[in-house]
């Protein structure tokens, strides 16, 4: 087609307008995206003064139960409380609020979250297709410590998406008020930071012993191992002896790192020989472990193990220096006296800032 009739006969009446009504269509389409994002901006911002005027009156405002139910259903009025994002806000009100103020009774959040129809919000996120909305939804309830919602969360723990599995199993372990041996079914391994956090829950919430506390140690899942032996610990539980000196043979080295710890904070003197002679084949974490755990158990017959180490390594001098001292002092000074890296490292280790 020649150029002059293609410019002619298509480019100018068809092409062009076409570019033209599409270069406007998006001008416009930005325009009220930008005006919609404006208007939703400065109505939040009016629902959060109110939800923040609202909430101090309700929680620490000393009204009575009537009083309160009155002051709800007022608010009720003044507010389009079905909305969508009034709902959003409100939660996230409750819940910077629930973190803030510890002195008030959990039941007084748990109130206003019902009376609201907040728990039927955080349940449609949940029951939603999409994984975020789930997320979303076990984490309000999880920070609103909303109990009933603990059966529904729970299919959720085996879910194939590692991170919402991850998610609901935190959330279950804090709403639920089961012993943890519940653990021991998890088939996969969430992040060491889950690790951390179960145990700080363990602690924070004073959960009991659990019952298969000893199953946990003998698991395929190197997970619940590690959880075990954390646990282990935390419950100071020396009478699991056999089976926690059984994980310093397990194949992967963390685990071993944690029997080597466990071994030591339950001052299980009796497999300190053990772990010496492992020394040699462990990996140089393990090592440290293995050091820092004789600082705690060890004893003067570990000396000969531990001054030629220190002697001749560059590395760990600092934990191996004060494991001796930990053993007997004065051999630490003998061996200052005889050789300058010691003494060095003697007195590094007697700054008080270092101790």
């Amino acid at each position: 087609m020649d150029k002059n009739i293609f410019i002619e006969k298509i480019l100018i009446p068809y092409l062009i307008p076409i570019l033209l009504i599409l270069f406007f269509s998006v001008i416009i389409l930005l325009f009220l995206n930008r005006f919609a994002i404006t208007n939703i901006n400065s109505i939040n911002k009016k629902l959060k003064r109110k939800i923040n005027v609202f909430l101090p009156e309700i929680l620490l405002g000393g009204l009575s139960e009537t009083g309160k139910n009155l002051e709800i259903e007022k608010f009720k009025n003044d507010i389009h409380f079905n909305n969508y994002w009034f709902k959003e806000l409100l939660v996230k009100s409750l819940i910077e609020s629930k973190n803030s103020l510890k002195g008030v009774a959990e039941a007084e959040f748990r109130k206003i979250y019902e009376a609201f129809d907040l728990d039927k919000h955080s349940y449609r996120f949940l029951n939603n297709l999409f994984v975020y909305y789930k997320k979303k939804g076990i984490y309000q309830f999880e920070m609103m410590d909303y109990k009933p919602a603990a059966k529904d969360i729970e299919p959720y723990m085996y879910h194939r998406n590692k991170k919402l599995s991850a998610n609901a199993l935190i959330a279950y372990i804090i709403l639920t008020d089961k012993d943890v041996s519940f653990l021991i079914n998890i088939k996969y391994e969430p992040s060491f930071a889950k690790e951390i956090e179960i145990l700080e829950i363990c602690k924070i919430r004073k959960f009991k012993r659990p019952d298969l506390l000893k199953d946990f140690l003998l698991s395929d899942n190197d997970f619940i191992v590690r959880i075990g032996l954390r646990l282990a610990v935390y419950y100071n539980a020396s009478d699991l002896e056999s089976e926690i000196a059984n994980c310093m043979d397990h194949k992967n080295p963390q685990v071993r790192e944690l029997a080597y710890k466990a071994l030591g904070s339950l001052f299980l003197v009796d497999k300190t020989d053990e772990m010496v002679s492992r020394y040699g084949n462990e990996t140089a974490n393990n090592q440290t472990q293995i050091i820092l755990s004789l600082r705690e158990i060890g004893t003067k017959d570990h000396l000969d193990f531990l001054k030629p180490l220190l002697l001749m390594s560059h590395r760990n001098e600092l934990e191996i220096a004060r494991a001796i001292k930990s053993i007997d002092s004065n051999t630490l000074l003998t061996m200052a006296h005889d050789n300058k890296k010691v003494n060095k490292i003697e007195k590094h280790i007697n700054e008080n800032l270092l101790k």
